[in-house]
């Protein structure tokens, strides 16, 4: 690799210095640098060998999202809380990073997306991608939703609940998790079904192949009340005889890896700072 986009989120504390350490870090070993204070501008992007993110995971999935039909691969410098996708959390790591970087000694790691499309008046209104998971539930708090679920045009169950999530493996270990859902191996190729505090105490999580459809539908007639968002970012209202289907992304997100490790390593290690 030789040429790297930089992408800073400018809320975090320290990114600043730490995008400067890290662009002539690279410069010094013959790398190219790009950089962003934000969001990634898709029509200006140039072409490159690597995303560089600065900031959470929040930070590392917005940029997937947005870069990830164009095959780049990326990684993540964790200057959040967390961090479960960014590889690097200490800045005396970052030179080691370049150094595998430019040197190629990385591996790259391919995670499903879900392509979710909303249905209005039988024509498709839009079409999200999601890393981490989309949610559906009311727009108000304390207001329950009433949706029925359907796999492969099969009825699976009615909910009543404050949401539901629906979440790849890689966002098993957040708001999925959160909701009581499951540990899913990141790169394991599944989707996973996870009523938010439903109202009754045999609804569980249901875990699916990735060749499954998913066909949400909604049980009231209150209009403009519940949305559909995705990654905790992009989002869209949902009207009641709207459908959201919901399967596996034609597009991966290519995460790198510096080495090679048990992902349960991981889980255990950031669950301990909780």
């Amino acid at each position: 690799m030789k040429t790297f986009f930089l992408v800073g989120n400018s809320e975090k504390d320290g990114v600043k210095q730490v995008l400067i350490d890290l662009e002539n870090k690279i410069n010094i070993r013959g790398g190219i640098c790009y950089k962003s204070h934000g969001y990634i501008e898709i029509s200006e992007f140039p072409k490159v060998d690597c995303v560089i993110t600065l900031g959470g995971d929040g930070t590392l999935i917005r940029a997937a999202r947005d870069i990830s039909h164009l095959g780049i691969p990326i990684i993540g410098i964790n200057m959040g809380h967390m961090g479960y996708l960014t590889s690097i959390s200490n800045a005396d790591d970052i030179k080691c990073m370049v150094d595998t970087l430019i040197n190629d000694e990385y591996f790259i790691e391919d995670r499903m997306m879900i392509s979710a499309t909303v249905i209005r008046d039988g024509k498709e209104l839009c079409t999200l991608n999601a890393l981490n998971e989309a949610v559906i539930a009311r727009k108000k708090i304390l207001k329950t939703i009433r949706c029925k679920v359907y796999i492969d045009g099969d009825f699976l169950n009615e909910y009543s609940s404050d949401g539901i999530i629906v979440s790849t493996p890689t966002g098993s270990t957040a708001y999925n998790l959160s909701a009581g859902g499951p540990i899913i191996e990141p790169s394991s190729r599944m989707m996973i079904i996870t009523p938010i505090c439903p109202h009754a105490l045999s609804q569980r999580s249901v875990v699916l192949s990735h060749s499954k459809g998913i066909s949400i539908s909604f049980n009231d007639d209150v209009n403009d009340s519940r949305a559909m968002v995705v990654d905790g970012d992009d989002s869209v209202s949902l009207e009641s005889n709207d459908v959201v289907e919901l399967r596996e992304s034609e597009i991966f997100a290519r995460l790198i890896k510096l080495k090679k490790g048990s992902f349960l390593d991981n889980i255990r290690n950031k669950m301990n700072r909780i």
